[in-house]
């Protein structure tokens, strides 16, 4: 059953702003929260609202509404991280090369949701990026690489352009049952790991990767 609600409407007993201010007013994350446990909370809390909605475009010009429900992510999110969990060691690194969509977001929270650490890329059909998505992953060393079944094929060939001691595995993300997240085992992160690699644009030099913790996270959503 909900807790009791404030005069605004608010739960008493869901978290507020306050509680991760100090007494100079500057944000203090407490140990243990990291980007799974705020994901868990509104997986458990509002599972049945609309977590992620997006147009796709590709087959209706007017754009097609894809939703996602909090409980939807939540499936998708333990059968990619299960998944991960057997292909890959903890702390490994897990590229993104996908198109914009739900799948994307997925494979992003779910590579950190399964103990790796994510590198949100983009899928190599875009033309001029070859050569910063090449230096991106020799930097980065990806074990797995995830996309979708509609771009597998091109990501495919750009991985086999690589040296084959840098070829990581291609999984599709769309092409993963829900029923793999029965095998998912949760993962303790703590607030000071690293969530994902975020990397600079090489416009005027080689990518560099910039390590994002999960207390940096916290903070930015605090801050916003």
């Amino acid at each position: 059953m909900p807790g009791p609600l404030d005069n605004a409407g608010r739960r008493l007993d869901r978290p507020q702003l306050t509680d991760y201010l100090d007494a100079d007013g500057s944000i203090v994350l407490p140990e243990g929260v990291n980007l799974v446990t705020m994901l868990d909370r509104h997986i458990d809390e509002i599972s049945d609202a609309v977590a992620y909605r997006f147009l796709d475009y590709s087959r209706d010009s007017d754009g097609e509404m894809i939703q996602l429900t909090w409980a939807a992510l939540g499936s998708r999110l333990r059968a990619i991280g299960a998944r991960l969990q057997q292909v890959t060691s903890r702390g490994d690194r897990v590229a993104i090369l996908a198109p914009q969509g739900i799948d994307y977001i997925v494979g992003f929270f779910a590579a950190i949701k399964a103990g790796d650490i994510a590198v949100p890329l983009f899928a190599p059909e875009f033309p001029g990026h070859a050569e910063r998505l090449d230096a991106v992953l020799g930097d980065a060393k990806p074990s797995v690489v995830l996309t979708t079944a509609g771009a597998a094929a091109t990501v495919q060939e750009f991985v086999r352009s690589l040296p084959r001691a840098r070829r990581p595995r291609v999984i599709a993300i769309d092409e993963v049952p829900d029923s793999v997240g029965a095998t998912f085992e949760p993962v303790h992160l703590d607030t000071d790991e690293i969530a994902y690699l975020q990397y600079t644009s090489g416009s005027t030099r080689a990518p560099v990767g910039v390590e994002i913790t999960h207390r940096a996270i916290g903070t930015n959503v605090l801050q916003m």
